[in-house]
């Protein structure tokens, strides 16, 4: 039978990888293998599209994993396909499939819902419709036909030592040079917070095999791929392990980006010093600093262990996010504001901030209503309003974590945030409310998709409006200057780097004829004060640097060289070289005349060798 196993993804991104659809297709047998196609679709793509690009396959099955992102439109998809071929087989799994078996299924009768681990129901469901049989009894079935709904047995559990096959080792997923990949560790989660449903009702952790593990590594080092998210709801717990861990990163692939998901509490001293010693981001789950809310959800949090270890990860220059949840029982949006203040406090890369999603099958679904949770019936189930929540607060806090969003992390305004702070004298909540009423007003309020330019005119907008309103605008150019200081660094951080030239310079006046151009990934600045007053931040007083330095301009140079940036104050006649080769036009005609020809030709070998200048494609 020919099995296709569609992916939904969020988005087309460096993580939409099939990691789901692949661990399928790898715990079948050597002949369903060979008969299985993974097909990647986009929500941009339209269902007859999606359908069209399934049925080009001539799939006897039809298998979706199902997510609270993706299921409405996995829904919608199922019909379709199933009303263009009803011959077909429609199968769903995943985390949707397991919290919401019986609803799942009604939506789509004669689809076959899957509970549990995949690997272990899926193979005898194939073998059951590749021999007409009925598979009414295979574990964790459920489907919904002719108006009952019939389940199966209990999904079978895997046990300490199953060891599944890896979709990487065995080439179903290839890893691609310069892509990233999802990366499987362990699956299952020791803790119980009941609005989560990765201990998915037993709390245990089944950690993936050792041998496996570095095998993956070392094919990842070997294929090129250049970041790795780690599929770990906490890899540090025990931190036994998320030691070894990390010291397997060290030693099999140290060159690569990884994400990690971590708790603070189990964050120690000799981890967080190989944290440092590794090229990585490490999100943190705070979600609330409200002791009542914490209790209630069973996610205990010591706020003072948590400033200790903040410090280590500063110490360390490991780079940090927190989660934070709004809509939490016994949380109201005072106290969010106030556990937004004190997650920004900690100044950390990025906030990521989420609304209260009641997940079926978690245990806060069945705790409703003690707390008066009023939700969205279907995807994504988020709170509407509760006992502690009003709507109209919910949507304060909706629009609070867009301006965080577009202000803190697209703006990446991490390093200039407290002086800005500073500058009005306000908390960053304070702040982030203002400048979210001023989205508001212009219909900006939750723009989808920003890019960090848009982000930084935005806060220079804002900002220029907050300094005319308390008569501050002599302030203005020096605050320009510390916005674009700071988002080119970011740009130039998150962009390429740039290499000297490889080989001997060009002889005679062939450095002096050709015309260069500036290195793309290269970036050049006016800025109105001189660009080195602006480098050093910290405790950067605004209002003191305009009485301190006068406005006498510079230009600026930033480029990426390994991991670090560069940032320096050009000469006129330098930058304006740089500036001016654009492929049309050669050193000679841009300097000849403003300097003599020695210090001139040093300028351009000095600027080539460097790789700040590369050979014209015109001049080829």
């Amino acid at each position: 039978m020919q099995i296709v196993f569609a992916t939904l993804h969020v988005r087309d991104s460096a993580q939409a990888v099939a990691l789901a659809a692949g661990c399928m297709v790898a715990a079948l047998p050597e002949g369903d293998q060979a008969n299985a196609t993974l097909i990647d679709l986009f929500p941009e793509e339209p269902l007859a599209a999606m359908a069209a690009r399934i049925l080009q396959s001539k799939p006897d099955i039809v298998a979706f994993p199902t997510y609270v992102w993706n299921r409405l439109r996995v829904v919608a998809l199922a019909r379709q396909l199933g009303r263009e071929n009803p011959l077909l087989h429609l199968v769903a799994g995943g985390p949707e499939a397991s919290g919401d078996p019986a609803g799942l299924a009604r939506e789509v009768p004669g689809m076959v819902v899957m509970r549990g681990e995949g690997e272990l129901g899926l193979p005898p469901l194939i073998q059951a419709l590749a021999r007409g049989i009925t598979p009414d009894q295979i574990p964790g079935l459920v489907v919904f036909r002719d108006g009952d709904l019939i389940e199966g047995p209990p999904p079978l559990a895997s046990k300490p030592g199953d060891i599944f096959p890896s979709p990487w080792l065995e080439g179903v997923l290839v890893p691609q040079p310069g892509q990233g990949v999802l990366w499987e560790t362990a699956r299952g989660c020791a803790f119980a917070c009941d609005y989560c449903f990765d201990a998915l009702g037993h709390e245990k952790v089944r950690l993936l095999d050792w041998p496996r593990l570095e095998a993956e590594l070392e094919l990842f080092a070997a294929s090129g791929v250049s970041q790795v998210w780690v599929l770990d709801s906490t890899f540090n717990f025990p931190p036994e392990r998320g030691r070894r861990l990390l010291e397997l990163l060290l030693t099999k692939a140290p060159h690569l980006h990884y994400h990690l998901e971590a708790k603070a509490e189990f964050l120690d001293r000799a981890m967080i010093h190989l944290l440092g010693r590794l090229s990585c981001s490490v999100q943190i789950g705070l979600q609330t600093t409200n002791p009542a809310a914490l209790k209630i959800v069973h996610r205990p949090l010591d706020l003072d262990h948590l400033s200790r270890q903040v410090h280590l990860l500063d110490m360390e220059g490991v780079i940090y996010g927190f989660d934070l949840i709004y809509g939490l029982p016994e949380d109201d949006y005072s106290r969010f504001c106030s556990s937004l203040d004190a997650a920004l406090g900690f100044s950390p890369n990025h906030v990521h901030i989420f609304p209260l999603a009641v997940l079926p099958g978690t245990r806060l679904s069945h705790r409703k209503d003690r707390y008066q949770l009023k939700t969205e019936e279907g995807p994504p189930y988020e709170i509407i309003e509760s006992a502690s929540w009003s709507m109209v607060d919910l949507e304060k806090s909706r629009r609070l974590a867009a301006a965080v969003d577009l202000f803190y992390n697209t703006g990446r305004a991490v390093a200039f945030f407290p002086a800005v702070l500073k500058l009005f004298g306000e908390t960053p909540s304070q702040l982030l409310e203002d400048f979210s009423r001023w989205l508001t007003d212009r219909n900006l309020i939750g723009r989808q998709n920003a890019t960090a330019a848009e982000a930084c005119r935005a806060q220079q907008d804002y900002l220029h409006e907050r300094l005319r309103q308390c008569s501050k605008t002599h302030l203005s150019f020096a605050l320009d200057d510390l916005l674009n200081y700071h988002y080119l660094y970011a740009e130039t951080l998150l962009g390429e780097q740039t290499l000297p030239l490889e080989g001997p310079l060009p002889e005679g006046d062939r450095l002096w004829t050709f015309c260069w151009q500036l290195a793309p990934q290269v970036k050049l600045a006016n800025f109105t004060y001189e660009i080195v007053d602006l480098m050093d931040t910290e405790d950067f007083d605004l209002e003191e640097f305009a009485r301190m330095f006068r406005p006498v301009g510079s230009a600026g140079l930033f480029l990426r060289r390994g991991n670090d940036v560069y940032c320096e104050s050009l000469s006129e006649d330098f930058y304006d070289l740089l500036r001016r080769c654009d492929g049309s036009i050669s050193p000679e005609k841009i300097l000849a005349g403003r300097l003599p020809r020695a210090t001139a030709e040093e300028l351009v070998s000095f600027a080539v060798a460097e790789g700040l200048l590369q050979r014209s494609t015109l001049d080829r």
